[in-house]
């Protein structure tokens, strides 16, 4: 089962997830189990006794509770060698095994990457992230948008609050595929260095040549052979920042990328920031036939797209109909209302 549903989601990963982590410790259980079945085997042959009370034997002579101990004098040798060796073997690697079980189930790591890959396995058009930033994983969780994020280091994975961190390598194909990359509508690319970012490029192309790739690159005379290579769009990082300061620099604000805060903003504008969004009116969804007037108050309208032009004139009557695109300015968490707004119900389904 896919979905775009994240309350199905929110409510079966709770319920569901947590078996994943079996995954983790099914060797540890499959190798006690063997030296439990081992030593009841010859409880079973030699004391004759039936299966439960070899196996009751069996757990409390390896854990050396020793809830059952044969008559020593009416042991047969062979006996007596197969214990000894099963005991003076089977307790080590017992402690070994429960001490790796207790460390495994103990850490926080493990339970949010068990989560993010049940979910990703039923995950629809989501984001994925390839990349150790939870910078980002902060924001797209502020814009309550779903996403799963693939980083190498578990401390990364500590500093995200959500559950959506896979922790692996993000150039593993197997990895891209638990992440549910498939599935998804964006891939964003922000590894520590081009070659690797080229690599993750190639597989993600193979395995969803649909999927909007964007990709963040440091060096930026590279930019023409990722956007060859596929990647949707490409980020010169060191120009992406220069072009942020110098519209710092002229301005208030850094017009066109982010409204960050500033001493002597708003509180609004402290506590959220600015950011513009790009809206699709689909058809049938609510947004089809408003008025501009119907937007939410929080976000302002700055551009309207009919056909293929962009529009900056209209007024609070204007409507918007299938089709139409439009710039919207305002607080990114309320972007999920809008986009809801403007989604038809068959898209949900």
């Amino acid at each position: 089962m896919r979905t775009k549903q994240k309350w199905l989601l929110d409510i079966l990963e709770v319920i569901f997830a947590p078996y994943s982590i079996l995954s983790r410790i099914l060797p540890q259980l499959i190798a006690i189990a063997v030296v439990i079945i081992m030593t009841s085997e010859v409880f079973i042959y030699y004391q004759h006794l039936d299966i439960i009370s070899a196996v009751y034997a069996s757990i409390g002579l390896i854990t050396t509770i020793g809830l059952y101990i044969p008559s020593l004098n009416e042991m047969p040798p062979l006996e007596k060698i197969f214990l000894t060796i099963l005991v003076s073997s089977s307790v080590a690697i017992y402690t070994t095994l429960i001490t790796g079980i207790i460390l495994t189930l103990s850490r926080r790591t493990v339970w949010i990457d068990a989560r993010a890959r049940w979910r990703a396995a039923h995950m629809k058009d989501h984001i994925v992230i390839l990349g150790d930033m939870p910078e980002l994983a902060e924001e797209l969780d502020r814009m309550k948008a779903d996403y799963i994020m693939i980083v190498k280091s578990e401390e990364t994975a500590r500093k995200i609050s959500s559950p959506r961190v896979i922790i692996g390598n993000p150039l593993s194909e197997i990895e891209l595929k638990n992440s549910g990359i498939q599935e998804a509508s964006v891939v964003l690319i922000v590894l520590d260095n081009d070659l690797e970012n080229m690599t993750a490029l190639l597989r993600t192309k193979q395995l969803n040549s649909n999927a909007r790739i964007v990709v963040v690159i440091h060096n930026e005379n590279l930019a023409d052979v990722f956007k060859a290579a596929g990647a949707y769009q490409v980020i010169r990082i060191r120009s992406f920042i220069s072009r942020a300061l110098a519209s710092l620099a002229l301005s208030n604000n850094i017009g066109g990328i982010l409204l960050e805060s500033v001493e002597g903003s708003s509180h609004i504008l402290k506590r959220h920031g600015y950011a513009l969004g790009f809206f699709y009116v689909e058809k049938g969804s609510r947004c089809d036939g408003i008025k501009i007037s119907d937007i939410p108050n929080e976000l302002l309208p700055i551009l309207i797209q009919k056909g293929s032009n962009f529009t900056p004139y209209f007024s609070k009557d204007t409507k918007l109909e299938a089709g139409d695109g439009f710039v919207i300015l305002g607080d990114p968490s309320k972007f999920d209302i809008l986009k809801e707004m403007c989604t038809s119900n068959k898209s949900h389904t």
